[in-house]
Order: structure tokens, then sequence, then C-alpha cells
């Protein structure tokens, strides 16, 4: 396979390279993190640490501390709009970006200088380029182009790599597929929810897509986990690859990419999304202990900026799950280690239910394996007895053929298997059509009312 290299002297440096190099620039950035920006400098002090007393990644993991979402909003809350972590003087501020806020906690503010916006923004390029992009492309964003970074992230990376961009944000989704047809785009971006919902609607109304987007050659997507059957059969309907990103707006953009080989390989295995170790330090811990997982475990991701000048995060703490994998996972001969494609997933994602600890992704692969349906809902519950229950409502797709009888038949068996493979009795119940959310962005199909009075 021919490989596309954005760096050549990068991508083909020996993994010591690497880590030599990240290492210099984390000592660079502690420097200059603890002479410039107070928050960091006090909490370095009370945890009685300098950047002198690190000489080497293991000793960078046990004496600097980690931060957290709650101490950014602590912070901004404290001393706004910036909190005390501003390492820049405000009148060099040229951007500022909210996170999405989804997690139902709060809305970080996140500074930029001018440098930041033109450092975060070529992150970008190495995806298009691992993905078999070239300049002139035609691309559908789907983001809105808003505070959120990820949008204006897209934006100004397909700028830089001279691509023709689409803002469709804006736009419904039929409208978006009419406008698909009529400019015929080489790639364009949707998470794995929205991708869902997008390949019904363009099955549901006519579309072919060898037929009406001659040109697609890529899809990329990013935030969600999905299964491989349900990759197959998107690939399938669409003609086409999928690729995937990893990022955040506290990594300043994303900085995890599938190079050429995707996001499987020819014997179904999960392909690497390679991190840019030379722009940001990750750490995949475990949760119990701290220390770093072996290739192949899961664990959570710590992520250092290394490049940001107004706010790096250093060891910011994701609460993201993913599963670790080294750079010889893959055999494109990069010295990045990354993360495993396609099972990203969020700690506070996940539900306890009637003792059983439940990962949603482990129920929409049950849910989505049946064509039939489009969407689903959950909630957990507590009942007049005080007992706790699980409903879950589901839509059927429009086009559906099954009659009430098997639609309830076929309800009843999900049922039973979700009850075999994950442990936990759900209730599932159809809705009419129209009547659930679908998603564009991060899905959040379950909702805990056990804290509700009876």
């Amino acid at each position: 396979m021919e490989r596309r290299y954005v760096n050549i002297k990068l991508e083909k440096a020996t993994r010591e390279e690497i880590l030599n190099l990240q290492f210099r620039r984390l000592k660079e950035l502690l420097e200059r993190a603890y002479h410039t920006n107070s928050f960091y400098r006090d909490l370095y002090r009370k945890h009685n640490v300098t950047p002198d007393d690190i000489n080497s990644l293991g000793d960078f993991r046990r004496k600097i501390p980690y931060i957290t979402k709650k101490d950014l909003l602590k912070d901004q809350d404290q001393f706004p709009p910036y909190g005390s972590r501003l390492g820049i003087p405000k009148n060099e501020v040229a951007l500022s970006s909210l996170t999405s806020g989804t997690s139902g906690i709060g809305q970080e503010v996140h500074p930029a200088s001018s440098f930041d916006v033109e450092a975060s923004s070529t992150g970008f390029i190495w995806q298009c380029r691992w993905a078999g992009l070239d300049p002139f492309d035609r691309l559908f964003i789907m983001n809105l182009i808003g505070l959120p970074l990820g949008g204006l992230w897209i934006l100004r990376g397909a700028e830089k790599y001279l691509l023709q961009h689409f803002q469709v944000g804006p736009d419904d989704s039929l409208k978006r597929l009419k406008l698909m047809k009529r400019f015929s785009p080489h790639c364009f971006i949707a998470v794995p929810a929205y991708l869902n919902r997008l390949s019904f609607l363009a099955e549901e109304n006519g579309y072919d897509s060898k037929r009406d987007f001659p040109d697609l050659k890529v899809i990329l997507t990013a935030t969600e986990a999905y299964t491989l059957s349900w990759l197959h059969k998107m690939e399938a309907f669409w003609g086409t690859r999928i690729f995937e990103w990893y990022g955040s707006t506290q990594a300043a953009g994303s900085h995890m990419f599938s190079c050429e080989n995707g996001v499987y390989d020819h014997n179904d295995h999960r392909c690497i999304l390679h991190n840019l170790e030379h722009r940001v330090l990750v750490e995949v811990l475990d949760r119990n202990t701290g220390d770093p997982v072996r290739s192949g475990e899961e664990g959570e991701i710590y992520v250092t900026v290394l490049f940001r000048q107004a706010f790096p995060s250093i060891r910011f703490k994701t609460e993201d799950r993913a599963k670790f994998m080294d750079y010889n996972e893959c055999d494109c001969g990069r010295p990045f280690a990354g993360i495993e494609a396609g099972t990203i997933a969020r700690y506070d994602d996940m539900i306890k239910m009637k003792a059983v600890n439940v990962w949603p992704e482990a129920v929409d692969a049950i849910i989505f394996s049946i064509s039939d349906i489009e969407e689903y809902n959950g909630k957990v519950w507590i009942d007049e007895k005080g007992r706790e229950q699980v409903s879950v409502m589901v839509e059927f797709k429009t086009k559906c053929s099954l009659s009430l009888v098997e639609r309830t038949a076929l309800l009843e068996k999900i049922s039973g298997e979700i009850r075999d493979n994950i442990g936990v009795s759900m209730l599932l119940k159809e809705v009419a059509y129209g009547s659930l959310p679908h998603f564009e962005y991060k899905p959040r199909r379950w909702t805990d009312d056990r804290h509700k009075s009876i």
C-alpha cells in the first residue's frame, strides 16, 4: 500500500527519536507553564514539584498532578472568564472556545493565541493526507461552526489543505443530500449516529451512492464506538472507506488519526488511531492503579498539549475509555502509538443498572444489529413499588415491512439477547416514528430518572 506522508522525517523516525523529541518539548512546556501560568505554578507548588524534578516520562507521570474538568470549571468561576490559567496577556487572546458541555456539568472556556490557532488547525492535514484526500477535493462539513472548537478546527484545517469545503451544518439532512448530489463531494464528515441517520434518509429517498455521489472516496468520523458489522454496512451502502479521528477541545483539536490502513484490516481486526506524539503526549492509564496499560489493554486517556501557549492542558484527565495500541501494532511503519479505532467511550456514559455496569455501546450493538430499527432511547427509573426498572423505546424505520405482531416478537427477542449478553432485563416498546430525538453529534440515548421522587 502506498504511504502518504505529511512529514516524512517524523513519520520515518525511530521510536526513540520521537520519544526524545516529545520529552524535550515536554520539558520546555513545563518550564513555560511554571513561569507564565499561575494556575500551574500554584498547583505544582502545592504538590511540591518543579520542572527541575522531571527528568523522565516516568517522573512526569508520578510527580506532576493531573487536572480535571471540575478543576478548570472551578478556576474559571473564581477568575472569569479564563480563570488563573491564562499564560499570555489578555490582549493576545485570538480565539475563545467552549467545550460542548455534554457531560452536563458545564462548559470550559479555552483561550488560544494566534500561534495556537495556527498550530491546531494543521492537525486536520494529517487526517486528510492519510485518508487519501487531495488538495481541491470537495469536503462537506456537517458540523455547526460555533463556539465549540470542532467545527472551526475542521474548517481551518480544510482551508490549509486547500479543500473546497461546503459548510452545510445549518441545513437539514434532506437538503444536505440534495446538495451532495449537486456538488458530488469527495468526502463528508459525520459521527456514527448521524451517519446512520443520513444513510437511512438517503435510502428512504431513493439515493444511490454510485449514481448520485460518484466522486465520494472517504467518510470521516469520530466521537463514538461502533461495531464492525455496522461499519461494513455503512461502507457497503456508501461505496467507500471510513476513517476515524480522536481529539478534544482540551487537546486543542484532534491528534489521533487512522492511517492509510483505515479502521480495520483484511482479517477484520480493528486498526490503530496514531497519535501525533510530537504535538500531544497521551497516557492511557489503568483507572485503579494509575499505571500505564499495556498494548491491547483498556484505560483512561490523559492528554498533555505540547505546543499550546494560552492554556496548554497538562495531564488533563479526559474520562475517555480507550484501548491502547503500541506503534508496532500497525504495519505502516510510523513511530506513533495510539488507541484502537472504533472503541472509544466515556466513563461517565456507563450506567449501573440493577447492580450491573452497562455501557451504552453494548446495547447499541444489539439493537442496531436489526436493520429495521431507526433509533432508540432508554430510561432507568423506580416504579411505585420501589423497584428499579429499565425501559427502552424503539423507533422502526418507515419502510419496515414487519407486521405489528412480528415487530412485537422481534422486540421480545432483542430483550432476551440484552438479558443474556448484558445481564439486565429491559422492557422494549415500540413508539411512533419521529417521536424520538435523532442525533447529529454526540448521542445521549439514556436517561437516569432514579433520583426523581416517586
